[in-house]
């Protein structure tokens, strides 16, 4: 129960409370009580109610009073009193009290109070019995609180638990005793710092100080605990204050075991891991393929120019000038070839500082890797963003994003018939976002499977032909890295499929946070 929670309900209860410490003093008088007797809280913290407003003070002493007697010998009282208010008015009052007791001690005692109508106003038995029965049914609903309270605190399936100011257990439910192996009895009067690992107990303990200060506010989050055997447990953990209670302020805490959880997600991301170096492998590969295409038209040229540099040399017709033009253009090819290889290291270089970066220079870099695979199969790439447009994150990752959607819709141009073939990349800014859509006539996809589309190993290329992860890793990295998205849709033409959007969605960089 939160701190807040218990505030509400000293607050708002019907029946007067006020509570003393173990000289008597008040500690406690709740706007109930002080509607009833007329006194501000401020006029009774620190005195005896029993010299301020039991009638009885005047004939009675201290020792004399029932109530404080039964607060001496530890023990509960009923009964029924007079008490005096502030205006001098006399009133009959039900009184239900309990001890509070900490480690076996007696630290003060808890009063309810309520009025209930003098007997001398009422004139016939019916009325005496209505009474009766109000009052009874008050004393249940008083009773049925307690146990409701009690059995909430009992039989929740969190854990809960309540410690002092040094940070040691003065009460906790079943739950919490089974989540770390102990019995109630193990951990009353023990530190917290037996259910913390070693090395987290000093920044717990100056937690735990501060908070009961008011000087931090409070933890809600996961954290480490330590059980009875020995084992590590993950425990997602919530705290509040007590203070209005003899004794305090004490932290109260509610903790649920997210070990499983937390495995789970370990897993998953051992799982990730395994499939972004599946997806570097195969996207290395491709790039593979891509220096080859790239380096085969000025191989050929070079060896041409060799041929014939060694055919005219042969014949006596190898004049100097033609040698020095053929190895200027021998020269300027392998620069050519040089500078691919250093555009595909640059692609494949680890950065992981986050920064405003060009949409249009990243998606020109990016395309420039299969522009001559798409030139060599008849596809056309056309670009339509705006340079200003900017996003935040991490440019090579978008640079694969990018390499992957074109080459899968290159991909998909293998299996049509086409005279046309087009790729399209479009970017726009709308509602504090940034979409870059990647847009091909390749005849789209099949309803049913867009779906599952980014799914890990889902794949529309056949088992031979794709790895089913590069969409996957096209998502993976859109949420992870820029905190977007990734959609897909049929462009269609009167309801008819003729291609597909892939549509990246960017939270705008001056937005971000």
């Amino acid at each position: 129960m939160s701190y807040s929670f218990l505030k509400s309900f000293y607050d708002s209860m019907r029946e007067g409370l006020y509570a003393f410490d173990a000289d008597g003093k008040i500690t406690h008088f709740n706007p109930a009580a002080q509607k009833l007797l007329g006194y501000e809280e401020e006029e009774l913290l620190g005195k005896i109610g029993h010299f301020v407003f039991h009638a009885h003070h005047d004939n009675q002493g201290l020792l004399q009073c029932s109530l404080y007697k039964a607060f001496l010998q530890n023990k509960p009282y009923e009964g029924e009193e007079i008490f005096l208010t502030k205006d001098g008015r006399w009133i009959d009052v039900s009184i239900r009290a309990n001890p509070l007791l900490e480690e076996g001690v007696t630290k003060g005692y808890v009063v309810f109070f309520w009025e209930v109508p003098k007997k001398c106003h009422f004139e016939n038995d019916e009325a005496m019995e209505e009474l009766k029965n109000r009052i009874f049914q008050e004393k249940s609903e008083l009773e049925e609180s307690e146990a409701f309270y009690e059995q909430i605190f009992e039989t929740a399936n969190l854990g809960i638990c309540i410690l002092d100011k040094e940070g040691r257990f003065v009460a906790l439910n079943s739950a919490y005793g089974k989540m770390y192996g102990y019995s109630e009895a193990e951990l009353i009067g023990k530190h917290f710092n037996l259910l913390v690992p070693e090395i987290l107990r000093e920044i717990t303990q100056a937690h735990h100080e501060t908070f009961l200060k008011h000087e931090a506010i409070a933890y809600d989050g996961e954290m480490e605990s330590l059980r009875k055997d020995g084992k590590c447990i993950h425990v997602y953990a919530s705290e509040g204050l007590l203070e209005h209670i003899i004794g305090g302020p004490y932290k109260i805490m509610t903790v649920f075991d997210i070990t499983q959880m937390v495995e789970a997600r370990q897993i998953q991301k051992e799982q990730e891991a395994m499939l972004v170096q599946q997806n570097k492998l195969a996207a290395m590969g491709e790039m593979i393929g891509h220096i080859a295409h790239q380096w085969r038209q000025p191989l050929n040229v070079m060896n041409i120019t060799t041929l014939d540099l060694k055919f005219k040399h042969e014949l006596g017709t190898l004049s100097g000038e033609k040698l020095q033009s053929a190895l200027g253009s021998i020269e300027s090819l392998t620069e050519q070839m040089s500078n691919t290889i250093n555009d595909f290291m640059n692609f494949y270089t680890p950065n992981k500082e986050k920064k405003d970066f060009s949409v249009y220079e990243t998606v020109l870099y990016a395309t420039k890797i299969v522009e001559v695979q798409l030139n060599n199969e008849g596809i056309t790439l056309s670009l339509n963003i705006d340079p200003a447009l900017k996003v935040y994150g991490l440019a090579n990752e978008l640079q694969q994003v990018i390499l992957n959607l074109v080459t899968n819709a290159k991909d998909a141009f293998r299996t049509k018939e086409m005279t046309t073939k087009q790729i399209c990349l479009v970017a726009w800014s709308r509602d504090e976002h940034i979409y870059l859509s990647v847009e091909d006539n390749a005849g789209g996809i099949d309803e049913a499977l867009m779906e599952r589309i980014f799914e890990p190993y889902f794949t529309t290329k056949g088992k031979m032909q794709g790895s089913g992860i590069g969409l996957y890793i096209c998502s993976m990295i859109m949420k992870q890295s820029f905190g977007g998205i990734i959609k897909i849709e049929n462009i269609t033409h009167e309801d008819v499929p003729i291609g597909a959007r892939f549509i990246l969605e960017f939270p705008q960089s001056d937005f971000l946070s």
